[in-house]
């Protein structure tokens, strides 16, 4: 298990969960190392010394207005946690490690999905085989942009899983640009997938963005076009730079679903630079 750590943006914390961060060839991320070799800054929070480049699973917490969210838990990795006989234990530990944390699973309002890119810890195998919710109270947000692609899409993982939660009557399919509270919002921006979206938090003069997969790894922010990677790469290396921009010009704190620890960064230039952040 990682470590818990914790960011205040504002009157809003942001709760790092980890279960575990590894290191994977930088082709699993559509890169090559010749790519990731030149990004000096990688370097040894985002890429380890034998070039493999760090990736985190972990449980994202936003605590706002009185509610409590997560966002993509444990996504991508369904291969790994969510299938086989060390599914179950997989999901055990990560809910002790939220318990741990004092976010027992009860306790969660709204699971926030960027996109779906495997159902991650948003579901868990039950008794029967089948899939349940693993935040009971909670609503699950996704956009409806993305639910309309996944109905007509035939090969996405977590899709299965996904559907039976829809069938529960507890997914919400949402428009380009929800509030989930006064202060954080999903903003549809596409290109990765037709629905993907980043979401955004603003309180007082603070600001922080999760950028879902439009950056996997923070490397992705100086390593240019992905073909591989999105549904239209052209569109997603535009609205990344976009967003980095924006970031540095407010001093925003950036993060993805899968940067490992501590999670999240500071980005200056360009030429792009994510420098990893200080939990509070």
């Amino acid at each position: 298990m990682g470590d818990v750590l914790h960011y205040q943006v504002g009157d809003v914390t942001l709760t790092r969960v980890a279960y575990f961060d590894i290191g994977l060839d930088p082709t699993s991320l559509g890169l090559t190392a010749a790519l990731v070799d030149a990004v000096t800054w990688a370097p040894p929070t985002w890429q380890q010394a034998n070039g493999q480049l760090l990736v985190g699973q972990a449980v994202w917490v936003i605590r706002s207005a009185g509610k409590v969210m997560v966002v993509d838990p444990c996504g991508a990795a369904d291969a790994f946690l969510r299938t086989g006989p060390q599914a179950i234990d997989h999901q055990n530990a990560v809910l002790t490690a939220l318990t741990a944390a004092e976010v027992p699973a009860e306790r969660v309002d709204m699971v926030i999905l960027s996109h779906l890119d495997g159902i991650g810890m948003t579901a868990v195998v039950q008794d029967d085989g089948s899939w349940g919710p693993t935040f009971p109270n909670a609503r699950i947000l996704i956009t409806q942009a993305e639910l309309d692609f996944l109905a007509q899409a035939t090969v996405v993982q977590g899709q299965a899983a996904l559907r039976q939660l829809c069938d529960q009557g507890l997914v919400d399919g949402g428009a380009d640009r929800v509030s989930c509270t006064a202060e954080v919002t999903l903003e549809r921006t596409g290109a990765h997938t037709p629905g993907h979206a980043v979401i955004r938090i603003e309180s007082g003069a603070d600001r922080a963005v999760f950028v879902g997969h439009l950056a996997v790894t923070p490397v992705h922010a100086a390593t240019g076009r992905c073909a591989g990677l999105h549904h239209q790469p052209d569109r997603a290396l535009q609205v990344l730079d976009e967003i980095l921009r924006e970031a540095a010009d407010s001093r925003s704190l950036i993060s993805g679903p899968l940067w490992p620890a501590p999670g999240a960064g500071y980005v200056s230039g360009p030429p792009w630079v994510i420098t990893p952040a200080s939990p509070t």
